[in-house]
């Protein structure tokens, strides 16, 4: 037979290591994102760390730059500078530029507003976080050549950039 005192002490014990167990003074921060942008394009992923941006009063603008020898591949963001989800439409202030140069040979592709009332592609912008020093998300759009009529289909796209 047990008697109480053990009992006690025994629950006692057995309620302390589980509340060691599942607490911790030391609380690891989880690794912060870094700093990047990538997209699917023609289905090879591609992805930069070498990016810019422009905050203004009501927009903010980040795009990342590829170099590869002399061929250049930019995309570039314009989103409202707020969390939400933005797509593109005649009074949508979200669009997406995606060109290619290579040395001889330029080619755009544009999506969102065209500035005349009218919509070239299409898109969707993610704005999953928003400070004063960072924003991050998602997109995807497919943006028209102006000169060829051609489409160029952006996917996967994530974003990183400092403000």
């Amino acid at each position: 037979m047990r008697t109480p005192a053990l009992f006690l002490r025994t629950a006692t014990v057995l309620a302390c290591t589980a509340l060691a167990a599942c607490s911790s003074s030391k609380k690891e921060d989880p690794k912060p994102t870094p700093a990047g942008m990538g997209w699917t394009v023609d289905g090879a992923a591609v992805s930069t760390t070498n990016l810019q941006s422009q905050k203004g009063s009501t927009t903010v603008s980040v795009a990342g730059t590829l170099t590869n020898g002399s061929a250049v591949t930019y995309l570039g963001l314009e989103v409202p500078n707020a969390v939400g989800t933005y797509t593109f439409g005649p009074a949508s202030a979200a669009a997406g530029t995606y060109s290619t140069n290579t040395g001889s040979t330029t080619a755009v592709y544009f999506a969102g507003a065209s500035g005349n009332g009218t919509v070239t592609g299409a898109g969707t912008i993610v704005v999953t976080a928003y400070t004063a020093t960072n924003v991050q998300g998602t997109f995807t759009f497919t943006g028209i050549n102006a000169n060829t009529g051609a489409a160029k289909s952006i996917t996967n796209g994530t974003f990183n950039v400092g403000l």
